[in-house]
């Protein structure tokens, strides 16, 4: 029972001790975190023109990951946190809409495809494992 009160307590309080105490959230958090991933996104280009150099993959590999990163770092400079505050998103709410559409249909076909019996269960498991994946980068980027 005190371990119950005790909780209970401390959990109802809490958001009204912050209200009360004026906390606010600077957006240092959301900075620091977006110039590292931005800093990390442009490592990640540089080292892939590196190893474009030796001719080791096939360059369409490189042409679509160098897309793909070239995509991430064009987002991440795009939500540059302005003076007026923090509100800064990786994602605009109506690629967030459409991009939770397309998932919706994905998950849709897979589901229709394992029960003609097009796929196995396992193939319908790890195609759902990316879905989810992809689904939690999305929720991360609001």
């Amino acid at each position: 029972m005190v371990i119950l009160v005790t909780l209970v307590i401390q959990g109802l309080s809490l958001p009204w001790l912050i209200r009360r105490l004026k906390v606010v959230d600077n957006g240092e958090t959301e900075k620091e975190e977006r110039e590292a991933r931005l800093k990390a996104n442009l490592a990640a280009v540089a080292r892939l023109a590196e190893l474009e150099e030796d001719k080791k993959y096939p360059t369409e590999l490189f042409q679509r990951l160098r897309v793909e990163y070239e995509d991430r770092v064009r987002q991440l400079e795009a939500c540059e946190p302005s003076e007026s505050g923090p509100n800064h998103r990786l994602i605009s709410s109506d690629y967030a809409h459409l991009q939770e559409e397309a998932l919706r249909v994905e998950r849709r076909t897979i589901l229709h495809l394992r029960n003609e019996r097009a796929i196995n269960d396992n193939s319908l498991r790890r195609i759902q494992h990316d879905l989810d994946l992809a689904e939690a980068r999305l929720e991360h980027g609001k």
